[in-house]
């Protein structure tokens, strides 16, 4: 009986990696249907994007289930990002949410010095500020 439940942690684990695939592969795809930045040495919405998933997914201090809703948020900005002037309280809430999650690590996280660099063009993109 030991084995069987050792089994079964081992699957609901993977099988919350598959989830967070899932929701990897989802956000990728939708960032990748945005625009790239129309100025080569200025991050647009894609590539801001981009590089706040993957600093997400590297984010040590986050656990599996605020990086999974944390990709959920950035899926919204992304899908938001497809008609941003029509979208604008899809981000807002995306970014509250980010906002409020990401307070809560420790100052020195480096999601916290991407977040403070890449929030600003986010924030103009859909036409407001942070």
């Amino acid at each position: 009986m030991t084995n069987n439940s050792i089994k079964i942690e081992n699957s609901e684990i993977k099988g919350a990696n598959i989830v967070s695939g899932i929701v990897k592969g989802k956000v990728t795809a939708l960032i990748n249907e945005l625009p790239d930045s129309s100025e080569p040495n200025k991050p647009g919405i894609k590539e801001s994007l981009t590089q706040l998933q993957k600093a997400i997914e590297a984010e040590s201090n986050l656990s599996q289930e605020d990086k999974e809703e944390a990709l959920k948020k950035l899926q919204s900005l992304a899908e938001a990002g497809k008609n941003p002037q029509g979208n604008q309280q899809k981000a807002k809430g995306a970014i509250r949410f980010l906002k409020g999650l990401f307070i809560e690590l420790p100052k020195t996280a480096k999601l916290i010095e991407q977040w403070k660099k890449l929030l600003p063009a986010i924030a103009s993109f859909f036409g407001f500020e942070n």
